[in-house]
């Protein structure tokens, strides 16, 4: 087999070539390929699959011996470089030859397959191999810019399969033995995945990835076929504060790569960069070439196709909204006329309008053109208390339904002031009587408070008299400052006593689900639950897991105050970098527990409308010409079942974060284009094979 080596780090050198040797004594002392080497002359890193156009370029000779004998620090050595072959070495078996190309890595691809050693030693090249690349080539960041990626992908458009080889490296201390394992491994897999190249016409070329770590060992460290990490830059220059000297703006190369590396720590899925920081060798079979995404149709280039379109989107929210993005753009596609004037409304045109709830057009709730975001009523949901009335009087009448044991009894307070508690537990005997027993933890929810504000554990009713005072305290603290927003105390977990009165009290679900890749932290699961007309639910599969500050611990009975930083959840007490992973990426939960979760969801979602339905028709009235999007929250216990935490309206999208908005901008395309479109049109959904799974229909 005739094989060409190259690389994009330039010619063998300690600090930017320092593994190529070790790769190629290998490839000569345990193969009977025919190694030819063709590498660009100095370090082309980040130049993908690049070429100089309209530049000649030439080519110089470097010799290396083929014994390993020498010195560890003299193994980068070689003899040249030459402008032609060296003909006491060129001929000689003890020396290797390396051809070294004024250009690109791309063009050393080029000419090492058209014009170097394909004719002088008669044979076509078989297998381009490009590196070991000095650096790891996992993550789009870095395999779209890699050189050694560039390579092998070149080659392929010169009709010849490709590996592209990248070690992975933590500091900059080489050693011997693990590069010589790593020489022996690369080997190995080359071998195996050219057979599979050879036969496979899906497959155009490889990236591997090895980890240069202590550990690693042929036979025992684990090699994953594994798909490409999708990951973005912030910006990889930065302006410099002064101009040059003919007063030009400058901007340094600066890619924040720390910053990668913490992003990819955060992502558990299953691609290159995890199984390099599992300690595994990462295999991405791939296609050179860009993939179109499936979109048909004739494009039209009328300026009046807007200002003729019978269909308008209403958007009264500020552009600068973390939603307004992914509303615009699925209207924009469907050829809407978007304004954010309500002088819209004037018109005859149909209408979908986002916007707060303050800003519907309650004089026009019930007229068929226009269709709104929100239900208007759906206190029967979203406050504590009536939810739990609302579950209470439903499951009376339905033990069986799974409601029974997704949402723990709960006991309601009624209190205006903290001396008052104790005729208000007058008033919940059960919950004393609960209470004074003295074998559970409870969990104290205000009905109308959100963000995490107010919510306590407690074991005793002392515990609990304690927390009232502190919320009166807090209250009066506030006052006395002025400095009060939004009912919020210094701690943002607080609330304003005088503004809440209404509490509902449950047992605490003291046994969550804990992932030991989490540290152990709780979390909840943020469902989004998109409901439609007079009513179809739907319940959207793109999960997300928000965890904890801080590892959960059962609070122990003797603490006067009980710590929330590992039992809240809230993505808005999490400081300014929140854990927020999909649900279908969690590590240490397998596929088959994820589906009995998310059917456990979508069970619960589906008896939760039944119930509003039925049970508070005063309190929650599903409007036909109305749609609105849920958060629905769900707790996951240690034995994989599922409890209902809260629903809220107007959920915070925003809490996604930057790394995971794609999720958010695939739901509102789908709520556009399955749901509210089809309302416009007057036709029925479009929802076929969707991220939106149906859960009831009524």
């Amino acid at each position: 087999m005739h094989v060409l080596l190259t690389n994009d780090d330039g010619p063998l050198n300690d600090n930017h070539c320092p593994y190529m040797k070790y790769l190629v004594d290998e490839i000569n002392s345990s193969t009977d390929w025919d190694l030819s080497i063709v590498i660009p002359d100095q370090q082309r890193s980040w130049i993908g699959k690049a070429h100089f156009a309209g530049k000649t370029v030439s080519a110089s000779y470097i010799y290396t011996t083929h014994s390993t004998s020498a010195p560890t620090d003299q193994i980068n050595s070689y003899l040249g470089p030459f402008n032609r072959p060296e003909t006491k070495y060129h001929n000689d078996p003890a020396y290797q030859e390396w051809c070294l190309i004024n250009s690109t890595p791309a063009a050393c691809a080029d000419i090492g397959i058209h014009h170097l050693y394909s004719h002088t030693k008669n044979k076509p090249i078989d297998l381009v191999i490009s590196g070991p690349n000095f650096g790891k080539n996992s993550s789009n960041l870095y395999i779209l810019a890699s050189g050694t990626v560039g390579a092998a992908m070149e080659a392929v458009t010169h009709g010849v399969k490709a590996i592209a080889v990248s070690y992975a490296f933590n500091n900059m201390d080489h050693d011997f033995h693990i590069l010589k394992e790593a020489a022996k491994i690369s080997v190995k897999l080359i071998q195996k995945l050219y057979a599979e190249l050879q036969a496979s016409e899906e497959i155009d070329l490889f990236s591997i990835n090895v980890p240069l770590i202590d550990s690693l060992k042929l036979g025992s460290t684990k090699i994953h076929y594994a798909p490409i990490l999708k990951n973005t830059w912030k910006s990889i220059y930065a302006p410099v504060a002064e101009p040059n000297e003919k007063g030009q703006l400058q901007f340094s190369w600066s890619p924040n790569f720390k910053q990668v590396y913490k992003d990819g720590m955060k992502d558990f899925a299953h691609t290159d960069s995890r199984v390099l920081l599992d300690e595994g060798i990462s295999v991405t079979p791939l296609k050179a070439g860009f993939a179109m995404v499936d979109k048909l149709g004739e494009i039209t280039l009328e300026d009046s196709q807007q200002e003729t379109s019978d269909k308008s989107f209403l958007i009264t929210i500020p552009q600068e909204s973390y939603l307004y993005n992914p509303l615009v753009e699925p209207f924009k596609k469907l050829g809407y006329n978007i304004t954010a004037s309500r002088d819209v409304l004037n018109s005859q045109a149909k209408i979908f309008h986002y916007g707060e709830y303050e800003d519907i057009d309650l004089d026009r709730i019930h007229d068929s053109n226009y269709i709104l975001p929100s239900y208007i009523y759906r206190k029967a949901l979203i406050r504590k208390h009536y939810l739990a009335n609302t579950i209470h009087h439903y499951v009376t009448k339905h033990p069986e339904s799974i409601l029974a044991k997704a949402v723990p009894e709960s006991y309601q307070l009624e209190v205006d002031y903290a001396e008052f508690l104790d005729d208000a537990l007058d008033d919940a005997y059960e919950l004393r009587d609960e209470v004074n027993q003295g074998d559970k933890v409870w969990i104290l929810k205000p009905s109308m408070s959100d963000k995490g504000q107010g919510i306590r554990i407690f074991r005793t009713l002392d515990q609990l008299q304690e927390i009232f005072n502190s919320f009166e305290e807090e209250s009066d603290d506030e006052d006395e400052d002025g400095d009060a927003e939004n009912g919020e105390a210094e701690d943002n977990n607080g609330i304003i006593l005088s503004q809440l009165r209404h509490f509902i009290v449950q047992e605490y679900k003291s046994s969550p689900l804990l992932l030991p890749s989490y540290d152990n932290k709780k979390f909840h699961l943020r469902t989004y639950v998109v409901c439609k007309g007079d009513l179809q639910v739907f319940v959207y599969e793109n999960i997300l897991t928000l965890f904890a500050d801080k590892p959960f611990e059962l609070p122990e009975e003797e603490e006067d105050e009980i710590s929330m930083a590992g039992h809240l959840t809230n993505t808005c007490l999490q400081g300014e970098d929140p854990l927020v992973v999909p649900f279908w990426k969690l590590d240490g939960v397998s596929e088959s527990e994820k589906q009995t979760i998310f059917q456990q969801i979508c069970d619960i979602v589906k008896e939760l409308f039944k119930a509003a339905t039925s049970v508070d028709k005063m309190n929650f009235q599903p409007l036909a010409n109305a749609i609105e999007i849920f958060g629905v929250d769900f707790l996951v216990n240690d034995d994989h079942s599922v409890s209902l935490l809260e629903v809220n309206s107007y959920p915070d999208f925003k809490q996604t974060g930057d790394d995971l908005k794609e999720l958010i901008y695939e739901l509102f395309d789908r709520v556009i284009t399955e749901v509210v479109d089809p309302m416009i049109r007057g036709d029925g959904n479009d929802v076929t094979d969707s991220t939106l799974v149906e859960v009831l229909d009524q």
